[in-house]
């Protein structure tokens, strides 16, 4: 008999089936439900920022007040439509970051949001291979697949 369970994520719910947790994804309870510490670091590598950012599997990228993004030195790359929470859509500039997250280190897209708004996107899991458990409120290791 295969282990079966429901995984929910913001847009559908998802039957994985054989135990497999995938990347980006959040099992144990509701998307966004915990913070967790990580660092940026500036595009020569020479100064950091230390953040504590909400998990939002619901959300593609990760999410950085503009301000400190332009602080640091993060070069805008390129300008995106979002469609937000509410059904709406905005145009945010993007670039590419270093995070430490987990004791690793990965390059990941960031949005240049508002000053109130730090979250840690679904990209960024899957680039460090990890899933949300929200019920636990901690980050896990989770299946690559192809």
């Amino acid at each position: 008999m295969s282990l079966s369970r429901e995984i929910e994520t913001s847009r559908e719910k998802q039957v994985i089936t054989d135990g497999l947790v995938p990347a980006g994804t959040t099992i144990g309870g509701e998307v966004g439900t915990f913070y967790v510490d990580f660092t940026l670091w500036s595009g020569d590598g020479t100064r950091s920022l230390d953040l504590n950012g909400l998990v939002d599997t619901g959300a593609s990228y990760t999410m950085v007040p503009a301000p400190l993004l332009d602080d640091l030195g993060v070069a805008r790359e390129e300008s995106l439509m979002f469609r937000l929470a509410d059904g709406s859509t905005r145009e945010y500039d993007t670039g590419l970051v270093v995070i430490d997250l987990e004791g690793r280190s990965k390059s990941v897209y960031v949005v240049f949001g508002p000053e109130n708004r730090i979250l840690l996107g679904a990209m960024a899991l899957e680039a460090f291979a990890l899933a949300a458990d929200a019920k636990n409120h901690r980050l896990v290791p989770a299946d690559l697949t192809l």
